[in-house]
C-alpha cells in the first residue's frame, strides 16, 4: 500500500535555477528538517543511476537509507529513490516554465516493507502533506534569499 502526496508551488526563479538548487545536496539539511544531510558516492556531477546515502533524524533516532538518482534531466526534472529495510521512498521534482518564473512540482511515495512501517502507515499518511509542504516552503525561502 504505497503512500502518495503531490503538491506544487510557483516561484519567481527559472528553471535552471530552481534545478541548480535542488542538484546540490550539502543544500538539502536547509530546507528539509528531518534531513542531516545527503551524499553522492562517487565523484564528478550528478547523473542518473548515483548512488546516494540520506542520513536522517525521526522517531528520536539517527537514521540512514541508501539511495539512487532515477531521473536526471536538467531545468525540467530530478528523481530519487530510497531504501531501507522498512520501506522505499520516491521522490520527483519536475520544473515547467511559466512566464513569471517555475511551477515546481513535488511528489512523494512511500512503499512500506516491514511491519513496523506498514503499521506506522497510517501515521506517514497523516503526517506526509505537512512535512512536504513545509520542505517547499523552505526551499522557496532559501531561493529567495539566494539558494
Amino acid at each position: 500500500m504505497a503512500i502518495v502526496f503531490e503538491h506544487a508551488i510557483d516561484l519567481p526563479q527559472t528553471p535552471h535555477e530552481v534545478f541548480v538548487f535542488l542538484d546540490d545536496f550539502k543544500k538539502v539539511p536547509l530546507w528539509l528538517k528531518r534531513c542531516e544531510g545527503v551524499a553522492k558516492c562517487g565523484q564528478g556531477p550528478n547523473r542518473e543511476g548515483d548512488k546516494l546515502r540520506y542520513a536522517y533524524f525521526e522517531g528520536g533516532r539517527h537514521r540512514i537509507m541508501d539511495g539512487i538518482i532515477t531521473g536526471y534531466e536538467p531545468d525540467r526534472r530530478l528523481a530519487y529513490r530510497y531504501f531501507d529495510k522498512l520501506m522505499q521512498v520516491f521522490i520527483e521534482f519536475s520544473m515547467e516554465p511559466t512566464e513569471t518564473g517555475t511551477r515546481l512540482f513535488h511528489r512523494v511515495e512511500i512503499v512500506p516493507h516491514y511491519w513496523l512501517a506498514k503499521l506506522l502507515a497510517p501515521l506517514f499518511k497523516l503526517r506526509l502533506p505537512r512535512q512536504t509542504k513545509e520542505a517547499m516552503e523552505g526551499m522557496r525561502a532559501m531561493l529567495a534569499a539566494g539558494g
